[in-house]
């Protein structure tokens, strides 16, 4: 799901209607349930996107060194580096590959999703205090 799918699915979920707060507390389960199935699924797309740009990484960074095995080099279609960089320079250019830049991208675009989420299950888990919060305001504010 993108984002914006995401930030309208949240939307509709998040509205609460305190006329009938057992409601409320019944809907819980099942939004932690849908919230979590989706973090899951995030997770493990980060997870995946991670691993491969770290592999790119990995080989990226001998390729600088010049220390790439020439069997991995010709399979990934990469020339010969033209110019062996010193070890200290090679984050350098890590930092500004074209190869791992959408990688970056990705990987900022899928922490932010996270992040939204766990944001929006614990709103969901603090549910039952709200409910209890109101139920207890009511009762002060009508003199019980």
């Amino acid at each position: 799901m993108t984002l914006e799918a995401l930030h309208k699915e949240w939307a509709t979920d998040q509205e609460l209607s305190f006329d009938q707060p057992d409601k409320i507390l019944r809907g819980v389960p099942f939004l932690h349930s849908k919230w979590w199935n989706i973090y899951t699924i995030e997770r493990q797309r980060f997870i995946a996107v991670k691993q491969e740009h770290d592999t790119l990484r990995r080989a990226r960074f001998e390729w600088y060194l010049g220390r790439l095995d020439d069997a991995e080099r010709i399979q990934r279609g990469w020339e010969h580096q033209p110019v062996r960089i010193v070890r200290q320079e090679v984050e350098t250019y890590l930092s500004s590959d074209a190869l791992l830049m959408p990688f970056a991208g990705k990987l900022e675009t899928l922490e932010i999703k996270l992040k939204f989420l766990e944001d929006v299950i614990k709103n969901i888990n603090g549910r039952g205090y709200l409910v209890s919060t109101y139920v207890n305001w009511l009762k002060f504010s009508q003199g019980s």
